[in-house]
């Protein structure tokens, strides 16, 4: 069994912003990625799909989104955004690994992770 600070399950957007707050308060997160790369679900979705706002107000923290502010960006710009944060994040992502259940340990002080590829504990 892996011991890591923290695991965040997902590298979508979600899991990309909790990665980065995590990294801001010193710790070191390892985020488990159910698929082949870090953008969650976006790469799956259909092609002509765009944000419903500006992008301006699509930018996780640490990576402006760039480009025109007042643009609708389509799906393979957020996948690329996405994909950008995910390397200048600074974190372990392990991709092809999805969780199969998360379970309290040690009286609830640490949970206990099953996952294709591994067993990890974090407190």
């Amino acid at each position: 069994m892996e011991r890591v600070d923290v695991a965040v399950i997902g590298g979508g957007q979600s899991g990309l912003a909790a990665a980065h707050a995590l990294r801001g308060q010193g710790l070191q997160p390892v985020v488990l990625e159910a698929s082949e790369q870090a953008a969650g679900s976006w790469p799956r979705y259909y092609d002509s799909l765009t944000l419903f706002s500006p992008a301006r107000y699509s930018s996780l923290p640490g990576l402006p989104f760039g480009g025109d502010p007042d643009r609708y960006a389509h799906r393979d710009e957020i996948v690329a955004y996405l994909l950008r944060c995910a390397d200048r994040l600074g974190a372990e992502i392990r991709t092809r690994t999805r969780v199969r259940d998360v379970r309290p340990e040690d009286g609830a002080s640490a949970l206990g992770l099953r996952a294709a590829g591994g067993l990890w504990r974090a407190p």
